[in-house]
């Protein structure tokens, strides 16, 4: 994609800890991207008050020193997906989409979410280029987790190989 790095170092999202202060912080310690906590890709779509809170990220022009704007989404559905990364990349300037595929909370992966989504690679295939084809320029990457136990271990390279297949920049375990 169009983004370059300075250096190697990427902030991981967390949810309840990569606030925007705690961003700037690890910008300003030589973090290259630092991306914002997990967003749902309906709230986006749905412009909901806790998503414009999370996704309260300050403008990063070229040459302006400030990291790019990184973003974190998670969903199940490609439409909300692409939906949501048109708003992202036209309304809020987004530099980065991430896509979470690893997220292990109950709340996520009973809804077929986060880390249960590798388990599908044909949806995973779905989602990624989905957002890629949404996103134009700007590059779409994908979290994994390796898996919880030894006989799904073998399907998060699947997922990942899945991910690069459908357009993904880049791919993290």
């Amino acid at each position: 994609g169009r983004l370059t790095l300075p250096t190697p170092v990427i902030l991981a999202p967390m949810a309840g800890v990569t606030a925007p202060p705690f961003r700037r912080i690890c910008h300003a310690f030589g973090a290259s991207l630092c991306v914002s906590e997990m967003l749902l890709a309906s709230g986006v779509v749905a412009n909901t008050p806790a998503t414009r809170r999370l996704l309260h990220i300050p403008p990063s022009p070229p040459g302006s020193g400030l990291p790019p704007r990184s973003v974190q989404i998670h969903g199940v559905d490609p439409h909300t997906i692409a939906a949501a990364v048109e708003i992202l990349v036209a309304d809020h300037a987004v530099d980065h989409i991430d896509l979470n595929f690893g997220c292990p909370a109950r709340k996520v992966t009973s809804k077929g979410g986060g880390a249960a989504i590798p388990l599908r690679p044909k949806l995973l295939a779905r989602l990624v280029a989905a957002a890629v084809s949404a996103a134009g320029p700007v590059p779409v990457t994908a979290k994994f987790r390796l898996g919880g136990d030894d006989d799904s271990s073998a399907a998060y390279l699947d997922a990942g190989r899945a991910a690069e297949a459908a357009g993904a920049a880049a791919v993290a375990l």
